[in-house]
């Protein structure tokens, strides 16, 4: 089992806590393990999410770009 992947950011006041922790998500793009937000002073948090890999069963898969030119099928 691969170790999770943590991504951290400081000084988050508090009206932006939702959209940092979307951010910081979509970044990663891995399954969320663990969200922790801590108060630091006045209304300003920091804030670490934890990820792990996705099992190979469950992940999508990765589409293939078609530069232009060039036909689907060709390697």
């Amino acid at each position: 089992m691969t170790r999770p992947k943590s991504t951290r950011a400081t000084e988050v006041p508090l009206y932006v806590i939702p959209s940092v922790i979307t951010r910081m998500i979509r970044e990663r793009g891995y399954m969320v393990y663990r969200i922790s937000v801590v108060r630091t002073h006045h209304h300003h948090y920091n804030i670490s999410v934890r990820t792990r890999s996705i099992p190979r069963e469950l992940r999508l898969p990765v589409p293939v770009r078609v530069g232009p030119g060039e036909k689907e099928g060709r390697a």
